[in-house]
Formats: C-alpha cells, structure tokens, sequence
C-alpha cells in the first residue's frame, strides 16, 4: 500500500486507529517529521500491522503514531523543513515521493481473542534498542571494537564499573561518557554530543583513550572500597579533580570507606539537596583531619528553638542575621555560621537565621 492509498482510506474511515487497544498520540512534531523525512529520503518505515473485521474496515494494531505523523502533515497540522504539505506543491518532488512510497501492510483476521492476543505479543516481544547499541550500529569500526576489548579484558575497568546481570553496553557508554569529561574540560555530554563524539573518531585507535582514562581508573580502584555506596559517576568525577591528591586519599581509603557510607544512611543525607558536594566536603574532612559533622542539616526542632532565642518585631517578624530585613519565621532559613564542609557543627551555637535570598548566596564562605 502506497502512502497515498493509506492516507486515502484513513481519510475515508476505511483504516481507523483511534481504537480502544491503542494508546494516545505521543509522537511530538520532531517525531512527526521524523516519520516524513524517513518517507522522503527512502529509509524504510516498520510493518504496519492492521486487523480486518467483518465489515472490511481495516483496524491499527501497530503504527498508530506513524499513521498520525503522515496525516497530520498531509492535513497541514506541522511543518517539515519549515513548510506545509501544502507548500510542497510548487518547488519540491517531496509530495509525489511521500505519496508513492510503498508501506509494508500486515493484515491479520481471526477471533478477538486472536486480536488482542497478536497485540500484545507486537507490543511485549520487542525490545528497544540500548543507548549503547544504538551507537555501535551507526558507528560500528576501529574506535568502538577497541572499547569493547578494553572493557572485556581489562580487570581494573570492569571492576569499577557497575554490573549488570545483562550487557547490553551501559558500562561502555558509562567510559565514553567519562572519556568525554576528560577530554572536555570536566564537562559530561549533553544530547548528541556523545554520538557525535564517536562519530567523529570511528576509525580512529582507542588506545590513546586507555592511556588517558587509566589513572582515573586506578585511582577508583585503590581508593574506594569495592563496598562503597558512592555513586560511579561521582567517584570518576572525584578522581579527576583530586587526581593529584592520590596518595593522601590512599591513606585514607579505610575511614573514606566507613564514615562516607555510614553518613549516606543518614537523614541528613537523604534530605540534602547538595548531596554529591556533601560526600566530597565529606571526604575533604578525612583528608585533612578537619572531621565535618555528621549531623548535617539543621531540624525543624533546632529552627523553633532558635526563633525561641530571638525576638521579634510588633508584626512577629524575625531579622535576618545577614541582610537585617524582617521575615515571617518560614520565610527563614537556618544555617551554619562556620560552613559544615570546613568543620561548623550542626549545633545551635553554630546557627544562624537567615532569608532564603542571603542563604543562596552565602555559598560556603564564613
């Protein structure tokens, strides 16, 4: 079935997809075009898959969403390339290569049982392709087959990588996301950038990567314990940024190790906002015997006692300790006036009320 013919019997109610089985449209406009750029430059669309009922009316069990891109375009609902279907008409054969292009049809008859049953099994037996495998098949070449040797063969990555019960290329898109902080000044990709990454060094050797990424490798291995509950992406950042410091965190993997991870069961850490940056102020206590306390953030408890101390106002509004303008008392915030990553206690001597406005901006300093 042609384009054309689809779009024709759509039209005319012949094909109707808005059925009970189907989910709502959740193609967006860039999606929708998609569909049409794939018509236009050849590349072929999946079967569509279409139950016939007794009247003849021919019903989508698969392809809902391309059958919407291809007539929302066609009835001038969105734009490809900055124009409509309409205005194709007068400088562009896209209307005539869209309209003759030849769809796969899968007609199914049979029980309702059958139906629903064949619906299921389309929508169950698929399984979407991983991040990972989705790079390797439009830049398969030197660059990612070396990866997939470093990773299989190399006992210091594959042990400070996660693991999955099945591979299906996290972790290597786990090293290239980090080969990708190296390289680009502690920064990790954002959409596309890591495709275009590898895009741009597919026939390229990886060993140069493997010198580049090992010393971070090895840092991870020998200063966190295999039981820390640091998350993999933090300890590679912290490796990058403490590379230098190695031999001091070494020293103290073990306390690195237990006061870390008995801090991460805490509510402290759990209510944080900050928790990454907590960890490694955390961390930065160990090193330099300057211990943080483990209480991190201050309770509700410790704000009305800390309003008990204070007076307020005629209006029963509190001053705030940097800027002196008067608040309601949840409008106010309590922090540390010595910072809690160089040492300040969670304790009442060390609070202090301040507005949010001056809490965001006292960013650590005393």
């Amino acid at each position: 079935m042609t384009v054309k013919e689809l779009y024709e019997k759509v039209a005319s109610g012949k094909i109707i997809s808005d059925i009970e089985l189907q989910r709502a449209i959740v193609y967006d406009t860039a999606k929708q075009a998609l569909v049409i750029d794939s018509i236009y430059h050849g590349i072929p669309l999946p079967a569509f898959y279409l139950w016939e009922r007794e009247d003849g009316i021919l019903e989508v069990l698969d392809g809902k969403q391309r059958i919407e891109a291809i007539t929302k375009f066609k009835q001038g609902d969105y734009k490809y390339n900055d124009k409509t279907w309409k205005e194709y008409a007068y400088d562009s054969d896209l209307q005539q290569v869209v309209d003759g292009t030849d769809l796969t049809i899968i007609i199914c008859r049979g029980t309702e049982e059958k139906k629903r049953e064949i619906f299921k099994r389309i929508n169950t037996l698929g399984v979407p392709l991983s991040r990972y495998e989705v790079l390797n098949g439009l830049y398969h070449g030197e660059y990612l087959e070396g990866l997939d040797y470093y990773i299989r063969n190399d006992a210091n990555a594959k042990k400070i990588l996660p693991t999955a019960s099945i591979d299906r290329g996290d972790n290597k898109c786990h090293l290239l996301e980090y080969i990708f902080y190296v390289r680009h000044d502690s920064r990790f990709p954002k959409k596309d950038e890591l495709d275009e990454y590898v895009k741009s060094h597919k026939d390229e050797s990886f060993n140069e990567e493997v010198k580049k990424i090992k010393p971070y490798i090895s840092f991870i291995r020998d200063v966190f314990h295999e039981r820390s509950k640091i998350q993999a992406t933090l300890k590679f950042k912290l490796s990058v940024k403490y590379l230098k410091d190695r031999a001091i965190w070494l020293q103290h993997k073990d306390a690195i190790w237990k006061e870390v991870n008995d801090f991460m069961n805490t509510e402290s850490y759990r209510l944080s906002p900050t928790r990454d940056a907590d960890i490694e102020a955390m961390i930065l206590g160990i090193v330099g015997n300057c211990r943080v306390d483990p209480k991190r953030l201050f309770n509700q408890d410790d704000k009305l006692r800390l309003l008990s101390e204070k007076s307020s106002d005629e209006n029963g509004l509190y001053e705030c300790e940097d800027c002196h303008q008067h608040f309601r008392a949840e409008e106010l915030t309590v922090d540390h006036k010595r910072p809690w990553s160089l040492g300040g206690r969670t304790e009442l001597s060390n609070a202090q009320l301040l507005c949010r406005a001056c809490n965001s901006r006292k960013n650590n300093k005393n």
